[in-house]
């Protein structure tokens, strides 16, 4: 089991994480891996109070402190999200970490059954563009897909990307 630092140190972790990264250049505007945890729409109010409280305020620090079970635990101990809600959230997290992956396509990614960035890896970009035209139609984002190439992009992204997660397959 993982110790746990304290909010105070947690909050600094997230300053010092996204400062890093800045510095190092691996952070992008397009990227949402380091978004403030106001800024995603699938967070509601409560929600991005209650883990501000926490000392989670962007939605790399989110990942890290939701990708395993019993840090998604502890942190539900220690707020009123449950498990599964956190869970969820780490899932989110996880396709955020694929540059240009933002919180629409997100919902969208995830309605046609994408769960994650391993789920992600696995798909054909042809049938995933299918599903999400299922997912999407009558919705704002029916119109603003991506195409083919970019899912393609984003499938590649995924396979290469270090697996983050410990989920209840």
């Amino acid at each position: 089991m993982p110790t746990h630092p304290p909010q105070r140190v947690l909050h600094f972790a997230a300053r010092v994480s996204a400062c890093v990264a800045l510095a190092a250049g691996t952070a992008q505007a397009s990227h949402y891996s380091f978004a403030n945890i106001s800024d995603p729409s699938f967070l509601t109010r409560d929600e991005q109070r209650q883990l501000g409280r926490a000392g989670i305020l962007d939605t790399a620090t989110l990942l890290k402190w939701t990708a395993s079970a019993p840090r998604r635990r502890w942190l539900a101990q220690h707020t009123t999200l449950a498990p599964e809600r956190l869970e969820l959230l780490a899932t989110q997290c996880d396709l955020l970490r694929i540059e240009g992956i933002g919180p629409s396509v997100l919902v969208v990614l995830q309605k046609a059954g994408i769960r994650d960035s391993r789920t992600l890896g696995r798909a054909d970009a042809t049938e995933l563009l299918t599903h999400l035209r299922s997912a999407a139609r009558g919705t704002a984002m029916a119109q603003k897909l991506p195409q083919t190439d970019t899912l393609a992009t984003w499938i590649r992204t995924a396979r290469r990307l270090r697996p983050v997660l410990d989920l209840a397959d």
